[in-house]
């Protein structure tokens, strides 16, 4: 292969991660933006509960109850927003990564051809081994914490459904 159609291939290379790295940042800030509303929502729902708690309340006991079960489910909610967002920023990382990596490699592409690296050193070949295998740590944690809200939707589903099933049938 000539050294002409190496770096059209190269470059093309390139644009083809770039692209894909443009629509998965644009997924990302979809989520970000998905997840903003969501916690604006939230935010919303506790600040009702709120007033709710302190408005003269002269329901009794069950309404306090059903303050109770309503603070539970919005702490919940919380806590699913908060670990989904840990997801998104740990893909954030990743996805800066990629991009930091894709500049270089543009840049490499950039300079002239008796100026780009002929072989690759045995340091350089190490530090690419060792982005990879940040990037590749960075994707582990972040489907670790989306297996961790897994989890925590699952075990809030549990309290919910015992919850159900523990109130008398005529209530509800």
């Amino acid at each position: 292969m000539s050294e002409r159609t190496e770096k059209l291939a190269r470059s093309e290379e390139l644009a083809r991660e770039q692209s894909l790295s443009e629509l998965e940042q644009a997924i990302g800030d979809r989520e970000q933006l998905a997840g903003d509303r969501v916690q604006v929502r939230i935010d919303h729902e506790q600040d009702n509960q709120d007033e709710r708690r302190q408005a003269p309340a002269s329901a009794g006991a069950g309404f306090e109850a059903r303050l109770d079960d309503s603070q539970a489910r919005i702490d919940r909610e919380q806590l699913n927003r908060d670990v989904h967002q840990e997801t998104l920023d740990h893909a954030q990382e990743g996805r800066d990564t990629q991009q930091s990596a894709l500049d270089e490699q543009r840049l490499l592409l950039s300079l002239p051809t008796d100026e780009q690296p002929a072989t690759a050193s045995q340091a350089t070949i190490k530090r690419g081994a060792m982005e990879r295998a940040m990037a590749a740590r960075v994707r582990a944690e972040s489907s670790l914490v989306r297996a961790q809200a897994a989890v925590a939707r699952a075990d809030a589903l549990v309290v919910r459904v015992e919850s159900l099933e523990s109130k008398p049938h005529g209530s509800g």
